[in-house]
């Protein structure tokens, strides 16, 4: 029985040997790439399993496959497309993969043309839809943040319609705008803020003079190209996108004012420090408001309202969504969208909400002949603070974070107003009525509409025709309650509520012509190509703006109240329109590319433009430019190295001009316009000639640019990136010149030149990348040196501005000399304090006390300065006389700037975060300096508090705490402020220094994403073709030594001679939003 039994194991074991011998396939084969040459390392893998093996070094591969007939084979490589072969009764296999499109195949955007990434000759960076849909964004602008080397984007504040800054390698102009061209499929636009990034399919950025040359006049300051998404052939799509979330007021923490036992301390404080012998300034200036002295304790422990917090304080909510349908034949394809952005604000009152409507269609009828057409529709509605930015050049000075610092933070009877400074008025008003009594709306539509007829007259002969409307309208309501500074001082009827309507008007239409011939028929030769491109363009720009104000409103009416019944207003103090001349621009244009075996490419451009902003002999402007370069990679001696994709050099030299002025700048002669006066001696009515005098003689600004770049690909782009090396010279800068003493306030010239030089590096890698998993890195950087070579007639003296937060301020803060640069800030540098051993203290019969200086500085002068001079009084540095000394204090603008971004995705889960960062730039923080000190607030009911840094324990005090008195007694003293640093907030005066000017480095984690697309198994069953959700969060860290809430601010904008002032500004906000993408 044993033998038995043994014998029968070894015949079933034997038996499902075999049996499991003849279920397991032996296959082999080897794969090769479509040169024939063997792929090492390719991975042949069963689908659905674990089971694979990798081609050897000859390409060649062997598997056992079990139930072979029934598996299918998935072979992949990097860089190359998958295949999947069922494997049925074959038993040798041989693969050849073909390389997959990479970044190189993509198509780039250039003037009026589309060319391969690998065959551009000028410097474009560039965004794609799938970077833009890794994250929800609200704006274009806010898409770019970070992505684009020499491409600095600048929220200048934080509310839902923040005026975004886009400087490409810095910007040649002194006093106009340096905003770049922007261009939306084909038209020129003013603004792209108000375009959803859903409907974007690219990005494009022009830098260099070459690429920017065939728009001529209007591309000095770069070109901004964004592609609008189009139809594709196949089965109609829908997509739809939504998402939900809230935010709140970012880095709040980081300006306090002080609490109530510190403010009525400091109040008491200024006016003991006013007190004389003969005049009891105490018993004025504080008794009345808060009592006694031998009371001060019980304000310690009392609670105040945080005004910050109730005036920006609130949770606001973020919706989104965009359903977009598209679909398309052989001969028409076409694509229609909705989107809707609703944000409601942080602060009180303020509220956003934008409408998007957009449709695309593309008819080919026969082979040669095509028709497109494209409508795209904006209707935007801003309430409250956020109409306060976009188009507005950042000269407002009433911004409520000043309100919500100042106010006290306890009732108080009693406050006045500084009547001679209207930016100060609404300091002695609750902050949230001077919110309601300040009120704004504002409503912008636009609309595009934009037609194309293309016809190939002969083979490779194609005739472009494009016909196109922008309009533009935008209405501004503003209100004035009993309150405001135009209430109480400005109004023709006095305390009476008013209200100002303005309604723009801007219409644009451009006809475009273009010819296009490819000469490859008729040179014959694969070696050679060339094309050419002749062009023009014609563009009229209509500008209108009626402007009414309406005086003497019923008083119990609200701002609601007054935008509907303004016809009720007892006086309408201005009613007119304002009919700018037309802006007309006529151009001809053409551009030549010629290419060697793809190895040696050529191209030129030229451009030349008629403007109707520049007098009768300086018309027209011609803009030539070059470019060449050379594929280093398609060289013989290059072809063993398999792992370059592309190396390729290139060098461009252009010319681009610009005519950013207003139409009546160069006008010939002198024009007059019909006003009236009150206090004329015969009649009311006269010939005024304006604020402008004429300059006949005025002519192009233009930008002379050089470009050297290196573009590389490696290991099938799984590394690649960019080098560039730049200078442009901007020059017959055209400049508002000040004419003071001529009658006129300003004339448009041609005045000196400036110089910006850079770097930039962009690199992109794929650092693991199979069918499950992936990871990438993108990394960009910019440095970028500005220079003013030539101020003309102002080399000697320079050239001051002020930046307006302050109109006391007598010294230009911003100044530009000859070899300097635009942001140099100029005031005087601070040394910290004056301490008791500075003085003499002396004290008369009276019991007054006198300080005298004793350290060389000049009593008088800085006294001049600051005003009263004692010990713990902020001192600055002073010549060999002893007199402060003004000078340069710093530049604000930053040494380098870039971003960077990681992303990658693993069994259905997609993350991305996306950093941007800024090394050497400054601000200056025209807050700290107004928030610090008392200045003219000194007088009885002017009761404003300060930050919380000015705390006792951290400032200078000349108060013996336990009794009240002024400390006379130096020693004393001395020790009263052993362990303090900030010196004394008394100091009636107002000028800049060096403290304001910080340091505002930072690295910022933008945005972080985390997303899951299910299974499309799960999908179909309910007729999806794909879901996915996410949560975003964005502003969510920023590292920073810079002490205001936002290290990248810009408020006064009124000119490009002021940047990176942080005054006032309305506070950016940290959002977390959680949506799904879905397609049908």
């Amino acid at each position: 029985m044993k033998n038995f039994t043994m014998k029968f194991a070894l015949t079933l074991l034997l038996g499902l040997g075999l049996t499991a011998s003849a279920m397991a396939q032996k296959i082999g084969g080897v794969v090769k790439d479509a040169a024939g040459n063997p792929v090492i390392g390719a991975s042949v893998v069963v689908d659905g399993t674990t089971l694979g093996a990798s081609s050897g070094i000859d390409g060649a591969w062997t598997l056992n496959v079990p139930d072979a007939s029934k598996q299918t084979l998935v072979i992949s490589y990097i860089g190359m497309k998958t295949q999947r072969i069922a494997i049925g009764s074959k038993t040798k296999i041989d693969v050849t993969l073909e390389d997959e499109s990479t970044a190189l195949d993509d198509v780039v955007v250039v003037g009026y043309a589309t060319v391969r990434r690998r065959d551009v000759v000028g410097s474009v960076s560039s965004v794609s839809s799938e970077e833009l849909t890794q994250m929800p964004v609200a704006s274009v602008a806010e898409a770019m943040t970070g992505r684009m080397a020499g491409v600095q984007i600048t929220a200048t504040e934080g509310d839902p319609d923040a005026d975004i800054k886009i400087r490409v390698r810095g910007g040649g102009s002194i006093t106009q705008d340096n905003s770049p061209l922007y261009i939306v499929d084909g038209f020129p636009v003013e603004s792209i803020s108000d375009i959803p990034a859903s409907d974007i399919a690219s990005i494009d950025v022009l830098k260099d003079a070459f690429s920017t040359a065939i728009y001529g006049s209007r591309g000095a300051n770069g070109v901004v190209i964004v592609t609008t998404k189009s139809g594709e052939k196949g089965r109609v799509t829908v997509n739809y996108n939504l998402y939900v979330g809230f935010k709140d007021m970012a880095y709040k923490d980081k300006m306090k004012s002080m609490d109530v036992g510190n403010f009525v301390r400091y109040q008491y404080e200024l006016a003991a420090l006013q007190s004389t012998s003969s005049s009891n300034t105490v018993a004025k200036n504080y008794e009345p408001f808060f009592g006694s002295f031998n009371d001060i304790g019980l304000y310690d422990s009392m609670e105040g309202n945080d005004w910050i917090d109730q005036v920006f304080g609130r949770t606001g909510e973020q919706f989104s969504h965009n359903l977009s349908v598209s679909g398309g034949g052989d001969k028409f394809k076409w694509t229609a969208s909705y989107a809707r952005l609703y944000d409601k604000a942080i602060m009180t009152g303020s509220n956003y909400s934008r409408d998007n409507l957009n449709l695309k269609a593309n008819y080919k009828p026969g082979k040669r002949v095509t028709f497109d057409f494209s409508v795209r529709y904006a209707d935007t509605d801003v309430a409250g603070a956020g109409a306060n930015s976009l188009n507005d050049m950042g000269t407002s000075t009433s911004g409520r974070l000043r309100n919500a610092i100042l106010y006290p933070p306890i009732p108080i009877s009693g406050l006045t107003a500084d009547v001679d400074m209207p930016d100060n008025s609404s300091d002695a008003v609750n902050p949230l009525v001077a919110i309601a009594d300040s009120d704004k709306k504002r409503n912008r539509t636009t609309w595009n509409a934009n037609a194309g007829f293309t016809w190939e007259i002969i083979d490779d002969l194609k005739l472009k025709v494009e016909a196109g409307i922008d309009d533009y309208r935008q209405q501004d309501n503003e209100f004035y309650g009993v309150t405001s500074y135009y209430s109480r001082e400005s109004s023709t009827v006095l305390g009476a509520p008013a209200a100002r309507y303005a309604n723009q008007t801007r219409r644009r239409t451009r006809n475009t012509n273009t010819l296009a011939y490819n000469f490859k028929n008729v040179i014959g030769n694969d070696d050679h190509a060339l094309d050419l491109l002749l062009g023009q363009e014609y563009m009229i720009t209509e500008d209108e703006t009626f402007t009414a104000i309406a005086d003497g409103l019923p008083s119990m009416f609200s701002a609601k109240d007054a935008w509907s019944y303004m016809r009720l207003a007892s006086n309408v103090k201005e009613a007119y329109n304002n009919i700018s001349p037309d802006d007309v621009l006529f151009s001809f244009f053409g551009r030549v590319n010629y290419s060697y075996k793809s190895k040696y490419l050529l191209s030129a451009t030229m451009r030349a433009d008629g403007s109707s902003k520049f007098g009768k002999n300086q018309k027209w402007g011609y803009f030539p430019s070059v470019a060449a370069s050379w594929r280093i990679s398609g060289e013989k001696w290059l072809e063993d190295a398999r792992w370059i994709d592309n190396l390729k050099i290139r060098y461009s030299f252009g010319t681009a001009g610009n005519n950013n002025i207003p139409t009546y700048a160069s006008r010939p002669s002198q024009e007059f316009s019909s006003s009236s006066s009150a206090h004329l001696n015969i009649g009311t009515s006269y010939l005024d000639p304006g604020t402008v005098m004429a300059n006949p003689d005025l002519t192009w600004e233009t930008t002379y640019s050089h470009n050297v770049g290196l573009d590389f690909s490696f290991f099938n782009s799984r590394l690649s990136g960019s080098v560039e090396v730049y200078q442009n010279t901007t020059e017959d800068l055209l400049v508002r010149f000040p004419v003071g003493g001529s009658g006129y306030t300003y004339q448009y010239r041609n005045v000196g030149s400036t110089r910006n030089r850079g770097v930039e590096v962009a690199v992109s890698a794929s650092i693991l990348r199979t069918e499950k998993y992936g990871l990438d890195f993108n990394a960009n950087i910019a440095f970028n040196q500005n220079r003013v070579l030539d101020l003309a007639d102002l080399n000697a003296t320079g050239w001051g501005v002020s930046s307006g937060w302050n109109n006391r301020i007598a010294d230009s803060d911003y100044v530009i000399y000859k070899g300097g640069s635009v942001g140099d800030v100029y005031g005087y540098t601070t040394l910290g304090r004056y301490e008791v051993d500075d003085f003499v203290c002396e004290v008369d019969s009276k019991g007054n006390t006198t300080w005298t200086l004793i350290n060389g500085d000049d009593s008088k002068e800085v006294a001049n300065l600051i005003g009263t001079v004692r010990p713990g009084s902020l001192r600055v540095a002073t010549d060999a006389d002893g007199k402060p000394l003004y000078g340069k204090i710093g530049n604000v603008l930053p040494k380098f700037t870039g971003g960077f971004s990681l992303s990658g995705y693993a069994y259905g889960f997609d993350f991305a975060a996306n950093f941007t960062y800024s090394y050497g730039n400054k601000v200056y923080n025209a807050n700290k300096l107004e928030y610090s000190a008392s200045h003219t607030y000194t007088g009885a009911g002017q009761i404003r508090n300060l930050l919380d840094f000015m705390s006792l324990g951290s400032r200078w005090t000349n108060i013996d705490w336990s009794t009240g008195q002024v400390i006379t007694d130096p020693v004393a003293l001395a020790e009263a402020n052993r362990n303090t640093t900030m010196w004394s907030p008394y100091m009636t005066g107002n000028f800049v220094h060096s403290w304001g000017l910080e340091d505002a480095s930072f690295l910022r984690l933008s945005s972080l994403t985390i997303g899951y697309t299910l299974p499309k198994a799960w999908t179909t069953k309910v007729r999806l073709q794909r879901v996915r959700i996410y949560a975003t969060g964005t502003n969510l860290f920023c590292w920073t030594p810079y002490s205001g809430f936002d290290p990248e601010v810009d408020t006064r904008r009124s000119t490009p001679m002021t940047p990176n002032v942080d005054y006032s500004a309305y506070p950016k906000s940290r959002s977390w939003v959680f949506g799904i993408n879905l397609s049908f």
